[in-house]
């Protein structure tokens, strides 16, 4: 039997046929319900993985019910299938069932089997990053524990201890690669982004002269400050062309929501305040988030972060246009030095440049932070 299911629910019986067919040969399981009422109770017995739902139905439109099934099943992605192509049909689905993707009838076969393909990819990815998540607390529990016994025994364990703690730290730093993965995974175009901006970030604070402790802090909280893009919708994330003012202030919400996903795990308290004030401008601007802070009142990781925020996204593609020159790089960090920039930050990185030129800039995935602060 397939380890992943997949449930439609759609009123038409000859479109749930259809859907069974289109599945044959994928390699799922897949259940049908002709109703919302039926598909909930479905969810108490079976171990489903994907709902595919409909939108105009008899008892509940789609949109409700994917939310509800988000509230109480919320590991499960959700997909809308809909024949009535409305920007308020969209957003209601996407506001409030948090859907994966939404998809028009009459459906492309090939292109509803390749998303709901990536939907069972979305799932495994999250259920790997929980494992980690479980690992890594048990061996932190581990370690606590072992470091309550007798003195004794922790001096016999000595050699011991050092190598669990490399396994931790190198468990650690996979977790958080992990999580920056997950969400740059919800834009091709961002893949790889957080892990750049950290390394970029470790660089400045290297040629800055800082302590091995502060850039491993800058590099960690680098490669996690985009983590609260998780609770962006996926569908302004991934947007083409230039934000509402209502979007933007969604977006903006993100190194909020970063900051409170990591409070609560306490080796990573001292990147909270460096993820949270990640956005903010040194003049104090308004254009800041989320709290305007000025000067030296930024943790100066953030500010070291935002350069190098700057630096990968303009040297990068992105939907809405190719990789700029550096020289363009150059001018926009001279422009804004003193204004959105620190300008200590930003003579750092002129210096990199000066002496490394384009090898400043990452070419593979090799990076380890460990190794690079050997011997700093």
């Amino acid at each position: 039997m397939s380890k992943y299911t997949v449930l439609f629910v759609d009123d038409e019986p000859n479109i749930l046929k259809a859907l069974e067919r289109l599945l044959r040969n994928e390699g799922v399981r897949t259940l049908c319900a002709s109703r919302p009422s039926e598909a909930l109770e479905l969810l108490k017995t079976e171990n489903i993985q994907v709902v595919v739902s409909d939108m105009r139905m008899p008892e509940q439109n789609g949109a409700e019910l994917l939310g509800l099934i988000r509230e109480t099943y919320p590991d499960i992605i959700r997909i809308m299938l809909t024949g009535h192509s409305d920007i308020q049909i969209a957003m209601e689905a996407i506001n409030h069932g948090e859907i994966y993707r939404l998809i028009n009838k009459p459906w492309d076969d090939e292109d509803l089997k390749s998303v709901i393909r990536s939907a069972i990819h979305e799932y495994t990815r999250e259920e790997k990053i929980q494992e980690l998540h479980r690992v890594t607390y048990q061996q932190n529990e581990n370690l606590v524990e072992l470091n309550q016994t007798l003195e004794e025994q922790v001096r016999q364990r000595t050699k011991q201890l050092a190598e669990k703690n490399v396994e931790l730290r190198n468990g650690y730093i996979e977790t958080i690669r992990a999580l920056a993965e997950a969400v740059d995974a919800k834009d091709a175009y961002t893949r790889g982004h957080s892990e750049r901006v950290g390394i970029y970030a470790s660089k400045i604070a290297q040629e800055m002269r800082f302590p091995k402790e502060f850039i491993e802090r800058v590099y960690i909280a680098g490669v996690l400050h985009d983590i609260g893009k998780i609770g962006v919708p996926d569908a302004i994330i991934a947007k083409p062309g230039k934000l509402t003012k209502e979007e933007f202030a969604r977006m903006a919400e993100h190194p909020e929501i970063g900051a409170r996903i990591l409070e609560p795990v306490s080796f990573l308290a001292d990147v909270v305040p460096c993820v949270r004030h990640h956005h903010e401008w040194y003049d104090g601007s308004d254009k800041g988030y989320p709290l305007q802070l000025q000067g030296e009142s930024i943790p100066l990781p953030s500010r070291i972060l935002l350069v190098a925020d700057t630096v990968e996204a303009m040297t990068s593609d992105r939907p809405y246009r190719k990789a700029l020159p550096i020289d363009c790089v150059v001018s926009e960090l001279n422009k804004y030095s003193g204004q959105q920039f620190d300008p200590d930050c930003v003579r750092g990185f002129m210096r990199l440049l000066d002496a490394q030129g384009e090898d400043f800039f990452v070419k593979g995935n090799n990076f380890d932070i460990y190794e690079f602060l050997e011997g700093w």
